[in-house]
C-alpha cells in the first residue's frame, strides 16, 4: 500500500512541476500591447474570439513568415548557378547503367521519329559496328562482335589485308623486307593451306550443327509422351461445350461469302427498271414470234462446253445418221454396218468395250455434258441435217403432250424446232422386208418449205396463248376483270406481278395513283370472286393474289385503309339487314384480308377493332341451323385466334361458340346444362352433331383431321363431317387454353366447357379411341388451370396524405459585416454580396502587397546601410594604412 501511495504522490508532483514550468516559460503579455475590440451592442453570455487583439504578436508572425518565403525568393531571383542533372534515369537509383542507356536511346529514337514522321525519302540507316550494311559487299564470312578485326589476314569488310597485299603484290619494299625472302610458290601454298583450314573449320561447324540437331530430335522424342498426356480424351471431346450464339455468329461472319467489290449493289429503282426492260424485251420477242418473223435457223445449239476457248468458232453440225430399226427389230445404220458382228451384238445388248469404259471413267463429266448437248441438238437442230423417221411417231405424240402441259403451266417457253425434230431425222422406205434409206440431202427443197410454214403456223398459235410480258395499269374495274377472269390462278398472279413491275412508282410520277386504283379494283375483284359457287377456285385465287394486294397497299397505306373501311361498312350494313343469317363467303375473305394487311395487336385500331366487333356480332346473333353455319362459325373463331395471337385478348363470343359446338355433339343427360344464344337448348337443332352410327373402329389422326374448303358451301350433315368438326373444335379449345392460360380467371373461362366434356358416363363412346384420348387430355389440361392463384378484386388502398411541404426558414449568415441587401430577389442579393466580398478581398490583397513592398524596402535599406558601413570601414582602413605609410616615409626622410 505504501508503494502505491508513494507512486501516486510522485506522479502528482511531476504534473504540478510541469504546469509550473509551462507558466514560467510562457511569455508574459504586455498589457499595453493588447488591443480591445469593442462591440456596438453587447450581448450577455456571448463569447467572441476577436474581442482582444495582439497587434505586435501578429506583426512579428507576419514578418517571420515573409522572411521564410518572400525574402528567400528575393535573394534567389537573379541566381542561375544551380546545376540540375535532368538525364533519364539519373535520379533513379534502381536502374542499372544498361537500363539507363536503353531508356535514353529509346527516347532519342522517338524524338527522331517524331521529326521524320512525314519524311518519306529518308529511310532508317542500319549499321553494324559503325559501318552501314550497304558498304558491306561480301557476306561469305560474317563477322561476329567477339571476333578480332584482323583475323586470318582479312579486314572487317572482307577484303585482303593491307599487309598481305603489300607483301604479295608489291614485294613489301626494300626497307620493309625481312631477312628471309618468300617465293611465290610458298605464298600460293600458304593460301592453299589457309583455304583448307577454313574448309575444315566449316565442316567442323556443320558436323557440330548436325549433332546438335540430332540431340534436339532425341530430346523432342522424349517430350512427346508428355504432350500426348495433355491431349483431350474421348470423354472430353464428347463433353465438349457447344458453341454459343456469339461464337456461331463469328464463324458465320468469317466464312460468309463476300461480294465482288467491282459489282456494285443496285438500288431499288435500278432493279425495278431492269425488270421492266426485261419484260419489254420478252414481250417484243413474243410479238415477233406471233407474227412469224422469228429466225428459226439462228436458234441452233448455243451450248458452251467447259473446254470452250472463246475463240469465236462455232461447233460444226453433226450430220451422222439417226438410229433406226427394221421390221425384225434389227438396228439399221451405216455405222453399225461397218462394225464387226461381235461389236454389233455388244452394242445392241448394251455392252461397251474396255476402251469406252476407260473413256467413260476418265471423262464422266464430259459425257454428261455431251448427253445434254445431244438432247438440246435433238430439240433445237436446224433443217439442214434432219431426216424423217416413221418409227418414232408414238414418241413424238407423247413428247408433244408433255410439251403442251409444260407450256400451259408456264414452266418452259415454246420451242420452235421441237416439232421439226419430230418429223425429221431419217426417211425409211421398206420394200419386201428390206429397209432402204434416203439421205437427207436428197429431200426436196419444197418439202422443207412446207414444213417450215406448218411449223410457223403451229408456233404462232402457241404464242397467241402465251401471256404478254408487259401490261398497262388498268383504268377501270372492267379492264382488270377482263384480264383476270378467264385466266388460271397462277396466270392471274403472273399478270398482277407484271402490272406492278411495269408501272412501279419509281418509273413515273403518275404510277402511284395508277397502282392506288389497281388496289381498289383488285379488292373489288376478290369480293366478286368470293360470290362464285366454286369455293376451291375462290380460295386458290385469294391465295395467289393477296400477296400482291399487300404490295399495292404499301404504296399508299392511308388510301388502302380507307378503301377497306368502306368495304367493311358495306358488309356490316348487309349483315344488319339479316342478322340471323350468316354472311356470305366474301365477308369471311374480307376478315382474312384485314388480318393480313393490318396489325392486329394494337389496343385500338381504326379497322381491326370494328372487325373484332363485327365477328363477335356474327358469332352471337346468327342462328346455327346447317353444316355451313357451323363451318363459317369455326372459320371466324380461327380468325379470332389469329387476331389475338400477340395481344392475348379474350373474346367471350369465341369461347361461347366453341362450347355450343361441343354441346351440339354431346348426348344430353337428364339434367341439361344451360346454353346461350345462338344455340338451342332443346329440339332438333340441339343434336345436329350427334353421330348416327358408331365410329369406334375408325382410325383417325387427331392432328391431321382438318376442315375442307367445300365445308363452307355444304349444308348437309354426315358422320365424317361431324367427326372432323368435333376434332377441330377440341383443337381450337386447346389452342385458346394455351393462349389464355396466363390470365388469372382462365379456369373460370373454360369451366363451362370442362363440365360439358365430363358430362355423363360415356358421352364420347361412339367416337374413335384416338378422339376419346384427345378429349380426355384436353379436359385434364383445362382442369390444371384450377391451380392458378386467383387474385381477388379489392379496393385500392388510399394513399396517406403527405405533409404539406413548407419552404424552410433559412437564416442568411453573411460573411460580410453589416451587409444588408438592397434587392428582395435572391439572385440579386447574392450578386451584391459577392461584389461586396470581392471589394473586401481586393482591399485586403492591396494591403498585403503594400506590406510586402514595405518589408522588401526595409530589407533593401538594411542591405544598403550594411554595404555603406562596410565601405566606410574599408576606406578608413585604407586611409589608416596610407597614413601609417606616410608617417614612416616622413620619418625616413627626417633621418636623412
Amino acid at each position: 500500500m505504501a508503494k502505491t501511495k508513494n507512486k501516486k504522490k510522485n506522479m502528482a508532483e511531476l504534473a504540478s512541476k510541469k504546469k509550473m514550468m509551462d507558466l514560467q516559460n510562457k511569455k508574459k503579455i504586455n498589457p499595453f500591447e493588447v488591443h480591445i475590440n469593442r462591440d456596438k451592442h453587447k450581448v450577455l453570455g456571448k463569447k467572441l474570439k476577436s474581442d482582444r487583439g495582439l497587434p505586435g504578436v501578429a506583426r512579428s508572425k507576419a514578418i517571420n513568415k515573409r522572411k521564410h518565403t518572400l525574402l528567400v525568393e528575393f535573394q534567389q531571383k537573379d541566381k542561375n548557378n544551380l546545376t540540375i542533372d535532368s538525364r533519364i534515369g539519373e535520379r533513379d537509383r534502381g536502374m542499372s547503367q544498361e537500363d539507363k542507356a536503353m531508356a535514353r536511346f529509346t527516347a532519342e529514337k522517338l524524338k527522331l521519329q517524331k521529326k521524320n514522321i512525314f519524311n518519306l525519302n529518308d529511310d532508317e540507316v542500319l549499321t553494324h559496328r559503325g559501318q552501314t550494311l550497304e558498304e558491306i559487299e561480301k557476306f561469305e564470312d560474317p563477322r561476329s562482335d567477339d571476333d578480332d578485326d584482323d583475323d586470318d589476314g582479312r579486314n572487317s569488310k572482307g577484303y585482303l589485308d593491307k599487309k598481305f597485299v603489300n607483301e604479295a603484290h608489291f614485294g613489301g619494299g626494300m626497307l620493309s623486307r625481312s631477312g628471309e625472302s618468300i617465293s611465290r610458290s610458298d605464298l600460293i601454298s600458304q593460301l592453299v593451306n589457309e583455304s583448307k583450314k577454313r574448309k575444315a573449320e566449316k565442316q567442323r561447324l556443320s558436323e557440330q550443327n548436325r549433332s546438335q540437331t540430332e540431340q534436339l530430335d532425341s530430346q523432342w522424342k522424349d517430350l512427346l509422351p508428355l504432350l500426348a498426356a495433355s491431349k483431350k480424351t474421348d470423354e472430353e471431346r464428347v463433353n465438349k461445350p457447344r458453341p454459343d450464339d456469339f461464337d456461331r455468329t463469328v464463324q458465320e461472319l468469317r466464312f460468309e461469302s463476300r461480294g465482288n467489290p467491282s459489282d456494285r449493289l443496285k438500288n431499288q429503282d435500278e432493279i425495278v427498271r431492269q425488270e421492266r426492260e426485261k419484260l419489254e424485251a420478252l414481250e417484243r420477242d413474243r410479238l415477233e414470234r406471233m407474227q412469224g418473223f422469228a429466225d428459226y435457223e439462228s436458234e441452233g445449239n448455243n451450248h458452251r462446253s467447259v473446254d470452250d476457248d472463246d475463240d469465236g468458232f462455232e461447233i460444226e453440225d453433226i450430220t451422222s445418221d439417226m438410229l433406226a430399226y427394221d421390221k425384225d427389230g434389227q438396228i439399221v445404220d451405216s455405222f453399225f454396218k461397218s462394225m464387226p458382228e461381235d461389236d454389233k451384238k455388244n452394242k445392241v445388248n448394251g455392252t461397251v468395250d474396255d476402251d469406252d469404259d476407260d473413256d467413260d471413267d476418265d471423262d464422266g463429266d464430259d459425257d454428261d455434258d455431251d448427253d445434254d448437248n445431244d438432247d438440246n441438238e435433238d430439240e433445237e437442230d436446224d433443217l439442214s441435217d434432219l431426216k424423217a423417221s416413221d418409227s418414232s411417231s408414238e414418241d413424238e405424240e407423247e413428247e408433244e403432250e408433255e410439251e403442251e402441259e409444260e407450256k400451259e403451266n408456264g414452266k418452259i417457253p415454246p420451242k420452235l424446232n421441237k416439232s421439226l425434230d419430230k418429223s425429221n431425222g431419217k426417211v425409211e422406205k421398206i420394200t419386201n422386208g428390206e429397209t432402204k434409206e434416203l439421205p437427207a440431202n436428197k429431200l426436196n427443197s419444197s418439202t422443207n418449205e412446207v414444213k417450215k410454214d406448218a411449223t410457223r403456223e403451229k408456233l404462232m398459235e402457241k404464242v397467241r396463248q402465251e401471256l404478254p410480258h408487259t401490261y398497262p395499269a388498268p383504268e377501270s374495274y372492267e379492264e382488270l376483270n377482263e384480264l383476270l377472269r378467264a385466266q388460271s390462278p397462277d396466270h392471274q398472279s403472273v399478270i398482277l406481278e407484271r402490272i406492278i413491275k411495269c408501272n412501279h412508282i419509281s418509273l413515273g410520277e403518275n404510277n402511284r395513283e395508277k397502282l392506288t386504283n389497281v388496289f381498289e379494283f383488285l379488292l373489288q375483284y376478290l369480293m366478286d370472286i368470293a360470290r362464285v359457287k366454286d369455293v376451291v377456285r375462290c380460295f386458290q385465287i385469294c391465295d395467289r393474289l393477296v400477296p400482291y394486294l399487300y404490295d399495292l397497299a404499301q404504296f399508299n397505306s392511308k388510301h388502302a385503309g380507307s378503301c377497306v373501311k368502306v368495304v367493311l361498312k358495306e358488309k356490316f350494313q348487309e349483315f344488319k339487314e339479316k342478322e340471323k343469317i350468316y354472311p356470305k363467303l366474301d365477308t369471311l375473305i374480307l376478315f382474312k384480308v384485314i388480318s393480313l394487311l393490318f396489325t392486329t395487336s394494337d389496343f385500338h385500331h381504326a379497322i381491326v377493332t370494328p372487325c373484332f366487333l363485327f365477328m363477335s356480332e356474327i358469332l352471337t346473333r346468327c342462328k346455327v341451323k346447317t353444316a355451313m353455319d357451323i363451318s363459317m362459325g369455326l372459320f371466324i373463331v380461327t380468325l379470332i385466334l389469329e387476331f389475338t395471337l400477340l395481344s392475348k385478348r379474350f373474346l367471350p363470343a369465341a369461347i361461347n361458340f366453341l362450347r355450343g359446338v361441343v354441346f351440339l355433339a354431346t348426348i344430353k343427360p337428364l339434367s341439361i346444362p344451360k346454353i346461350f344464344s345462338p344455340f338451342k337448348q332443346t329440339g332438333e337443332l340441339s343434336n345436329l352433331l350427334i353421330l348416327e352410327k358408331s365410329q369406334k373402329d375408325l382410325e383417325l389422326d387427331v392432328n391431321g383431321a382438318h376442315m375442307k374448303v367445300n365445308d363452307l358451301a355444304t349444308r348437309e350433315f354426315d358422320d365424317d363431317y361431324r367427326v372432323r368438326i368435333f376434332i377441330t373444335t377440341i383443337n381450337l379449345i386447346s389452342q385458346f387454353k394455351s393462349q389464355l392460360e396466363e390470365i388469372d380467371i382462365a379456369y373460370i373461362i373454360f369451366k363451362p366447357i370442362i363440365e360439358l366434356l365430363d358430362i355423363g358416363t360415356n358421352p364420347w363412346n361412339n367416337y374413335p379411341k384416338s378422339v376419346k384420348k384427345h378429349v380426355q387430355k384436353v379436359s385434364d389440361d383445362l382442369k390444371s388451370l384450377a391451380n392458378n392463384k386467383l387474385n381477388y378484386l379489392v379496393f385500392e388502398k388510399k394513399r396517406p396524405k403527405p405533409f404539406k411541404f413548407l419552404k424552410p426558414l433559412v437564416t442568411v449568415v453573411s460573411d460580410v459585416k453589416r451587409f444588408k441587401a438592397k434587392s428582395s430577389r435572391e439572385d440579386k442579393a447574392e450578386q451584391e454580396k459577392l461584389s461586396l466580398k470581392l471589394k473586401k478581398e481586393t482591399k485586403g490583397a492591396i494591403r498585403e502587397l503594400k506590406r510586402d513592398a514595405a518589408f522588401l524596402a526595409k530589407v533593401q535599406i538594411k542591405d544598403q546601410i550594411k554595404s555603406d558601413q562596410e565601405r566606410k570601414r574599408k576606406v578608413r582602413e585604407i586611409f589608416g594604412e596610407a597614413a601609417t605609410q606616410q608617417g614612416e616615409l616622413n620619418k625616413m626622410q627626417r633621418k636623412k
